[in-house]
């Protein structure tokens, strides 16, 4: 299953594939056996599945086979008995995801099994890691990366979050970032990859890359300079010219701001230092700041905005800071 797209898969949906994945404890188990008796809804799961299942062709492999007259075999009992029911409930709906899986999840089938490197930029953090083809990897934030141990036929990644990428040159090996939404396809570059939002850019400061909406399937390529911006609510798209100085800063451990208002900069500041500030007076909200923070720790941070903004900056618990209009 693909772990950076989950939120489209219902929770009761990921207990069933938790379950029959084994990932569940043998106390969990037995509790979810229990509920398929009395949730109608769990049982509503079931019968899709088995429907999905009669209505697709089946293939030659003696293993299929043996799974679809599992399942007949599993609702004739299910059918005459409730104990028996419970008895091979599991390995039929088992079964059913099994083939579930293969008929829905194909696109995802290279990213469930490729990776096994899985790391996370904690919060506040940003965490530079060399891929096993030497390519470059900083993370920002709350942010993560999985890929393989080797590379062979591709070089591929999933990323959730943000990252820039500095890719090894390797015209027969193409580098492949996965996001939920986009997959972007390079040979040898420097790019930085936003996916925090539902507004996710593209940003490239060298070589050429290709991006795939996954959905669309429609191309976009960009050159040095040039940034996509993809709105996944709106379905906006928009290629244009970017500050390469402003956009991957935070990869050197730079905060900018350039004219924006305290509302519009109190996210980035947030996620930058891994604390909550919130804004406690809506003249500050509007109040506009510029400044560039390199290399600063949150206590050099605070006494800055202090300076610079005119306002006082209470810690109000640990790691939560309230911004008000100094009196």
């Amino acid at each position: 299953m693909n772990d950076f797209c989950m939120e489209k898969i219902s929770p009761k949906e990921i207990r069933c594939i938790k379950y029959l994945t084994g990932e569940m404890s043998e106390t969990e188990s037995s509790i979810f056996e229990f509920e398929l008796t009395l949730d109608n809804e769990l049982k509503d799961l079931f019968n899709d599945y088995k429907e999905i299942w009669d209505n697709y062709p089946l293939s030659n492999n003696p293993e299929a086979q043996t799974v679809k007259r599992d399942i007949h075999n599993v609702n004739r009992i299910g059918r005459n008995s409730r104990k028996g029911y419970l008895k091979y409930g599991k390995y039929g709906i088992a079964a059913t995801v099994v083939l579930f899986a293969a008929i829905w999840l194909i696109p995802f089938r290279n990213e469930t099994s490729a990776y096994v490197n899985h790391r996370h930029a904690g919060k506040g953090q940003r965490l530079t890691i060399y891929l096993p083809d030497s390519s470059r990897v900083i993370l920002n934030s709350e942010s993560e990366i999985k890929y393989a141990d080797h590379f062979v036929k591709t070089r591929e990644v999933w990323l959730t979050g943000e990252a820039f990428f500095d890719v090894v040159h390797n015209a027969s090996i193409p580098f492949v970032v996965h996001t939920c939404d986009l997959e972007v396809t390079v040979l040898g570059t420097s790019f930085d990859v936003n996916a925090y939002t539902p507004v996710q850019t593209v940003s490239l400061e060298r070589g050429k890359v290709n991006v795939l909406f996954k959905k669309s399937r429609d191309r976009i390529s960009l050159l040095p300079g040039e940034q996509l911006v993809w709105n996944s609510k709106s379905h906006e798209v928009i290629k244009r010219n970017f500050d390469k100085n402003r956009v991957t800063a935070w990869k050197d451990n730079t905060l900018i701001f350039d004219d924006i208002n305290f509302g519009e900069a109190i996210n980035n500041i947030n996620k930058f230092y891994g604390v909550n500030f919130i804004i406690g007076d809506k003249f500050i909200m509007d109040q506009h700041i510029t400044g560039a923070f390199k290399d600063q720790n949150l206590k050099e941070f605070i006494a800055s905005i202090k300076f610079i903004a005119n306002v006082e900056i209470n810690e109000t618990s640990p790691n939560n800071y309230v911004i008000l209009r100094k009196k």
